[in-house]
């Protein structure tokens, strides 16, 4: 990346650990939001957040860059980030880059003419951060689940990026695994890798039959008649982002609990997400 004056404002490890790649490539590079962490910032400067974004010329913060629509997503600071006129205005001018951007641009007008990039918008991104996300999962199960991948029946709902990874790393381990998709043609290619495929109806009625159950469709697909067909000890495991396949309110009422896995990059392999992040960028930048 050429040589700037770049704001990490904000996000986990992941941001941390690309705050240092940036300051060892030449970068001057401004941090804020971090102060809770183990994680070391090494090269960088450490300041407020609002002088930290009006220092730079490039901003990056997190994915998302909020959680609740008011104040930046900061989970390794106490220190809150209110995403107002003031924080909105700073930013006015500058080329801000952010993963699932819409949640930015739609705190208000002013957010919205800013002048955001996207960089989990891209398909190198996606494709590269979903198998740093499926990796994650192996490793939240391999950690939760009493019994081995080997031997075990897995159910993954929804047949996107994640699956296209997640599903194969589990039948290489030894687990069987079952897949269950809208489209024909996502079943159709679950099988032709082994897999066996399925309606989301027919997985309903044969839940009882997996260990784990993995949902990566972000809309409502584990409902209460599925949810009643579930095993005693079963792990589910939510990995789409809010508000999730899994009726949570469903699963309280049964005492069946819900692991909730976001940002799994961030925790497992926050060196590889950032270098996901900072790849993207440099992409962004160098095509104008």
């Amino acid at each position: 990346m050429d040589r700037s004056i770049i704001a990490v404002v904000g996000g986990d490890a992941r941001q941390i650990a690309l705050a240092n790649m940036l300051a060892a490539e030449g970068s001057t590079v401004y941090c804020s939001g971090f102060e809770h962490s183990a994680q070391q910032l090494v090269g960088t400067a450490s300041t407020d957040p609002l002088t930290a974004v009006l220092m730079a010329d490039t901003i990056i913060l997190p994915m998302p860059p909020t959680r609740d629509g008011e104040t930046l997503n900061t989970p390794l600071s106490s220190y809150r980030i209110v995403l107002d006129s003031e924080f909105c205005d700073a930013l006015t001018g500058k080329a801000v880059f952010t993963g699932m951007a819409g949640k930015l641009r739609e705190i208000s007008p002013a957010y919205a003419q800013l002048n955001i990039y996207d960089y989990s918008a891209t398909e190198a991104f996606l494709l590269r951060n979903a198998q740093a996300t499926a990796e994650g999962a192996i490793a939240e199960i391999i950690a939760k689940y009493p019994r081995t991948v080997c031997g075990s029946r897995f159910l993954i709902t929804g047949c996107g990026r994640i699956t296209g990874f997640l599903a194969p790393m589990l039948r290489a381990m030894g687990g069987s695994v079952a897949v269950a998709a809208r489209r024909p043609s996502d079943r159709a290619k679950m099988e032709a890798l082994g897999m066996e495929a399925m309606t989301f109806g027919r997985a309903a009625r044969r839940a009882k039959e997996y260990g784990v159950i993995i949902n990566t469709v972000p809309a409502r697909v584990l409902d209460s008649r599925f949810i009643d067909c579930l095993s005693p000890g079963v792990l589910l495991i939510e990995l789409a982002s809010a508000p999730g396949g899994i009726d949570l309110d469903e699963c309280k009422k049964r005492n069946i609990g819900v692991l909730r896995a976001p940002g799994l990059p961030g925790k497992y392999s926050p060196l590889t997400a950032a270098e996901i992040i900072k790849e993207t960028v440099m992409s962004i930048l160098e095509e104008g």
